[in-house]
């Protein structure tokens, strides 16, 4: 009779006696371990590509701002081509300023550009003490 109760699957306990089956709590945590460290395997995967896509980004404002300063700067350049077109007083202008040229007849006189005080200034000499020479 021994051998009966040897293989009967019913004499086997199922839980432990202390209270629970480990297995039953391990189980599940295991495999929301497993998961989340897959999770973070493919998401390794898009860092590169997240930062690739964060720097186009930043390059195409980089470039619409660029844009923006030469269609700026090309809008200025056609008001000029028309002030210098149909505007004579700016012509004249441009040549008095620009080129240094004058009527016939006048003088015309040039100045520096003015410089700071800072950078125009010469460094004082000390001069000799005639007291402490005597």
């Amino acid at each position: 009779m021994a051998s009966t109760r040897f293989l009967d699957p019913s004499s086997i306990p199922l839980k432990r006696q202390s209270g629970g089956n480990i297995w039953a709590t391990l189980v599940p945590i295991i495999q929301g371990a497993i998961v989340i460290g897959l999770l973070a395997v493919v998401g390794l995967f898009f860092v590169p590509v997240l930062n690739t896509q964060n720097g186009y980004k930043r390059d195409l404002a980089k470039l619409q701002r660029e844009m923006a300063a030469a269609e700026d700067q090309q809008a200025q350049l056609k008001l000029e081509t028309e002030h210098m077109k149909n505007d004579p007083a700016y012509v004249e202008h441009i040549a008095r300023d620009k080129l240094n040229m004058g009527k016939p007849g006048e003088t015309i006189i040039r100045f520096d550009p003015y410089q700071s005080g800072a950078s125009a200034a010469k460094p004082a000499r000390a001069l000799p003490d005639e007291d402490s020479s005597n």
